[in-house]
C-alpha cells in the first residue's frame, strides 16, 4: 500500500475514532486528491454529491457534476506530467461544512498556486470554487 493510502487510511480512522470534523475533511479531501491524481473515475464519482457543482472562476466555467465527469479524459492527459501538493489554508475556517485549500500544481512548462473553496454535505462534495493565486509556488 502506497504511503498516500496508509495516511488516508489512518486519517479516517482516526476520523472515526475522534469525531473531529477537521481530520474528516482532511481525510476527504486526502481521498479527493489522490483519486483526482490518479483521475480515478470510481472514487472521484463516489465523493461528489448528485448535485455537485464545480466552478472554474479563471475560466467563467461552471460544471455539473456528470460535466466535471465527462471533462476527465481532458484532465488525464494533463495530468500525467504534473506534480502538486496541498495544504489546508492558513487561517481559513474547516469545519464539517467547509475548507479552503491552497494547491500546487507543478507542470513542465510552468506551475500555479490555486485556492479550492469547498463545500461539504454528508461527507460527499457538494461545491469546488477553483481560483488562481499566484503563476508561482514559491510561497507554498
Amino acid at each position: 500500500m502506497s504511503a498516500i493510502r496508509t495516511l488516508t487510511a489512518a486519517m479516517a480512522l482516526a476520523a472515526v475514532l475522534n469525531g473531529s470534523p477537521c481530520v474528516a475533511q482532511n481525510s476527504l479531501l486526502d481521498r479527493w486528491y489522490t483519486a483526482m491524481f490518479d483521475v480515478n473515475r470510481v472514487a472521484i464519482d463516489d465523493l461528489l454529491a448528485e448535485d455537485a457543482v464545480i466552478q472554474l472562476e479563471d475560466l467563467g466555467l461552471s460544471q455539473t457534476k456528470a460535466e466535471y465527469m465527462d471533462a476527465l479524459d481532458e484532465w488525464e492527459d494533463i495530468v500525467k506530467t504534473a506534480n502538486f501538493a496541498w495544504q489546508i489554508e492558513e487561517g481559513a475556517p474547516a469545519d464539517e461544512t467547509n475548507a479552503t485549500v491552497l494547491v500546487c500544481y507543478q507542470f513542465p512548462d510552468n506551475e500555479l498556486m490555486i485556492r479550492e473553496a469547498f463545500t461539504f454535505r454528508d461527507g460527499k462534495i457538494i461545491s469546488s470554487v477553483h481560483k488562481t493565486v499566484s503563476d508561482s509556488c514559491e510561497d507554498f
